[in-house]
């Protein structure tokens, strides 16, 4: 009997496998964005979610300053043709500004950042200057407002910097600091719950039977979750028992976000979790044409998501990267 394949099917020995490329899509169609939002410190921010765009509550920068180190003249004093003589008659430094006013005929020495003094609007490199004491030469072919950086041409005061939805990078955390931001408003960390399955998986560090095995799984999974902006929260290990899976799929779901567990998710005897779906969310999926990986299940139910991961370490890491971590950023 030929064997009759559904839409979004690769696999002809398995009709009922999803391609990895519908399952993400499914996975990514139904999880749901966390919605809430808190206030976070901007040292801790760094990986969070934008709630808001913040806007500057300052310049940047601050004040009209010199783009490099030269001289601040005004561009009056720029001769048509030629050169020209000026008397020097002070200095700006960056954090110590010339406090005086510059005359026509007048030039102060300044450096890269410093504030541009009153009546200035033009800095001569110094390269392009000819020093002799209290006297500075320049020519005609400077420009005026050349090497000189408007207050707020970088950001505008009132100005929106960052789009809300942007995941903050290190460079983020540095722009916002710019502006003497010192928290922001994010989305709150999204709640990943996880679990091992199996009677015969042992936690590290009990005594171990014959036909057992350590749990490496949850341990696994704790270490990829902790790379991400998530609240980890282990539920342990679960017995092959109906009664003990539903409590913690129906604790997990209510607690948390993302639900992901290792075991369980293949067709045997004790594998009832799909049975227990059924009951309380929405059966997505249990296959994906994937090796290795093939029995993922994918479910809704409530607001939470829940992945229920092979038992093969091997599997648990791929089956991570390629599902888990894009439902986490979903």
């Amino acid at each position: 009997m030929p064997i009759h394949k559904i839409p979004g099917c690769n696999d002809d020995y398995d009709p009922e496998a999803l391609t990895a490329g519908a399952a993400l899509d499914t996975i990514l169609k139904h999880a749901q964005a966390v919605a809430e939002t808190e206030t976070t410190p901007l040292r801790e921010a760094a990986g969070r979610v934008l709630a808001e765009s913040p806007t500057s509550p300052v310049n940047v920068p601050g004040h009209t300053n010199s783009a490099m180190d030269g001289y601040a003249i005004n561009g009056d004093d720029i001769p048509a043709a030629g050169e020209t003589s000026l008397r020097l008659v002070g200095k700006s430094l960056a954090g110590e500004p010339y406090a005086g006013e510059v005359d026509a005929g007048e030039c102060v020495r300044i450096m890269t950042g410093a504030a541009m003094p009153t009546n200035c609007d033009t800095v001569v490199m110094q390269e392009h200057a000819q020093a002799d004491g209290a006297q500075v030469v320049i020519d005609h072919e400077n420009k005026r407002g050349w090497n000189v950086r408007a207050a707020g041409e970088d950001i505008a005061k009132g100005a929106s910097v960052l789009s809300e939805g942007r995941r903050l990078t290190a460079a983020d955390i540095g722009l916002l600091a710019s502006i003497g931001l010192t928290e922001v408003r994010v989305r709150r960390k999204p709640r990943v719950a996880f679990f091992s399955t199996g009677k015969e998986i042992v936690a590290a560090g009990q005594a171990i039977k014959d036909g057992q095995l350590y749990d490496s799984n949850r341990h696994t999974l704790d270490a990829m979750l902790a790379e991400h902006a998530v609240e980890r929260k282990d539920y342990g290990i679960v017995n092959d028992d109906r009664d003990a899976m539903r409590e913690v799929l129906v604790r997990a779901t209510n607690e948390c976000d993302l639900v992901v567990s290792s075991g369980g998710a293949s067709v045997g005897e004790t594998d009832f979790v799909a049975d227990i779906i059924g009951e309380l969310g929405r059966l997505h999926f249990r296959k994906v044409a994937i090796k290795p990986g093939r029995p993922l299940t994918f479910a809704s139910i409530g607001a939470a998501s829940y992945l229920a991961l092979p038992g093969n370490p091997v599997s648990v890491m791929v089956m991570f990267y390629y599902f888990v971590q894009p439902a986490i950023a979903r």
